[in-house]
C-alpha cells in the first residue's frame, strides 16, 4: 500500500506542477500589483556596467577605425529588458496612467535635456540639432554630421511606455496568455527582418526584450525562489552562449533571449555583489559620454584608446555625478509629492521603482 501511495505521488507531482505553470500561463502569478519588500539586489549594479560598456565601445570606436566589437551583451536591449521589469512594477504601484507617465517623465526628461544642452556648449547648435532629431526619430534617419548616437534609443522606450499604458489598461498583464503571445510575434519579427543592416534590426530587437522583462516580472515568486548563486551561473553561460553556433538561430533571437533573461534574473534574484548603495549614474552615463567623447576627439585632437578612457573618464563621472544629485535626483521628489496621502498607508519598506 506505501509502495502504491509513493507511485501515485510521484506521477501526480508533475501533473499538479504542470497544470499550475498552465494556469500561471493564462492567470498572473503572483499578482501583478502585489508589492515586494526591499530592493532587487543589482539592477543598479548592470545598468550602470551596461552604460559603461555602451561608452567604451564608443570610446574604441571613435579613435580606431578598424574597430569591430560589439561587446558582451547587447546593452540595448538588455537596457529594456530591466525596463520590461521594472516599469511594470512602477505602474503596478502607481495607480493610475497619468501618474506613471508623468513618473517617467521626471525620470527621463531633465537629464536628456541637459545632454543636450552639453552638446550644444561642446559641439555647437547643428550637433544638438542632429540630436535632437536622433531622438525622435528613434534612429531611422541619420543626420549628416555628428550626433549623440545613443539618443535614439530613448524614442523606442519611451513608444514601450506608452504600449505598457495601453496593454494594462486593457487589462492584458492579468491574462498572460496576450503577453506570451507578443513576446512570439516580436520573435517571429526579429528572424523576418534578419536580413536588415545590423543598426536597423538592432530596433525589432527592442520588443522581445521588454516583453522578456515583462513576463519575468508576472512569474518573479517563481524566479526569486532560487539559491542567489544560480542566477549568476545562468549569466555566465550567457556570456559564453554567443559562442554557441546556435546562437544566431531565429535571426539573433536566441542570443538576444539568453542575454535579456539573464541579466533580469541576476538583476533579480542573483547574489547581491555590491553591499551598500551607490549613486544611479548609469542613465547619465548613457546620454552624457558621446558629446564628451566627440569633444575629445573633433576638438582636442584625442586619438588614442588610453587617453581618450582616462580624460574622458575624468570629465564624465564628475558630469554624471553632478547631474544625478543637482538635477535627476531633485527631480525624482516631484513625482512623490502629490501622492503623500495615498503612499502614507504603503508599507514604508516597498522599494521605489526609478
Amino acid at each position: 500500500m506505501k509502495l502504491f501511495s509513493a507511485f501515485c505521488s510521484a506521477v501526480t507531482k508533475p501533473l499538479v506542477n504542470a497544470s499550475g505553470w498552465l494556469v500561471c500561463f493564462y492567470h498572473s502569478a503572483p499578482p501583478v500589483t502585489e508589492k515586494r519588500t526591499g530592493r532587487y539586489p543589482n539592477f543598479d549594479l548592470l545598468r550602470l556596467l551596461l552604460a559603461a560598456e555602451v561608452a567604451f565601445v564608443h570610446a574604441w570606436a571613435a579613435v580606431d577605425e578598424s574597430f569591430d566589437w560589439a561587446g558582451y551583451v547587447m546593452a540595448v536591449p538588455a537596457f529594456l529588458a530591466i525596463s520590461g521589469f521594472l516599469v511594470l512594477q512602477s505602474y503596478s504601484e502607481s495607480g493610475s496612467w497619468r501618474v506613471f507617465i508623468r513618473k517617467r517623465a521626471l525620470r527621463l526628461l531633465p537629464a536628456l535635456l541637459l545632454a543636450l544642452l552639453l552638446s550644444y556648449v561642446l559641439l555647437g547648435k547643428e550637433v544638438m540639432f542632429n540630436s535632437v532629431l536622433t531622438w525622435l526619430s528613434g534612429g531611422l534617419y541619420t543626420p549628416s554630421g555628428s550626433t549623440n548616437g545613443p539618443l535614439w534609443s530613448l524614442a523606442w522606450e519611451e513608444l514601450a511606455y506608452l504600449l505598457l499604458a495601453v496593454l494594462w489598461l486593457l487589462g492584458a498583464y492579468k491574462r498572460p496568455f496576450w503577453i506570451w503571445l507578443l513576446w512570439f510575434v516580436s520573435i517571429m519579427l526579429v528572424w523576418a527582418t534578419s536580413h536588415l543592416a545590423p543598426h536597423r534590426q538592432i530596433i525589432f530587437f527592442l520588443a522581445p526584450a521588454f516583453f522578456t522583462g515583462n513576463l519575468m516580472f508576472l512569474y518573479r515568486r517563481h524566479l526569486l525562489d532560487v539559491q542567489p548563486l544560480i542566477p549568476w551561473l545562468a549569466f555566465y553561460i550567457m556570456l559564453q552562449w554567443r559562442f554557441v553556433p546556435d546562437a544566431q538561430l531565429f535571426g539573433g533571437a536566441s542570443l538576444l533571449l539568453v542575454q535579456a533573461s539573464a541579466v533580469v534574473w541576476v538583476g533579480m534574484a542573483g547574489l547581491k555583489v555590491v553591499p551598500f548603495r551607490f549613486p544611479d549614474i548609469s542613465y547619465g552615463v548613457y546620454i552624457f559620454h558621446m558629446p564628451i567623447i566627440q569633444y575629445l576627439y573633433f576638438k582636442q585632437g584625442v586619438d588614442s584608446l588610453n587617453t581618450m578612457l582616462i580624460v574622458g573618464g575624468c570629465l564624465l563621472l564628475p558630469f554624471c555625478l553632478a547631474s544625478w544629485y543637482g538635477l535627476e535626483k531633485p527631480a525624482l521628489r516631484f513625482k512623490r509629492e502629490p501622492f503623500t496621502a495615498r503612499l502614507s498607508s504603503r508599507d514604508p519598506r516597498t522599494p521605489s521603482v526609478e
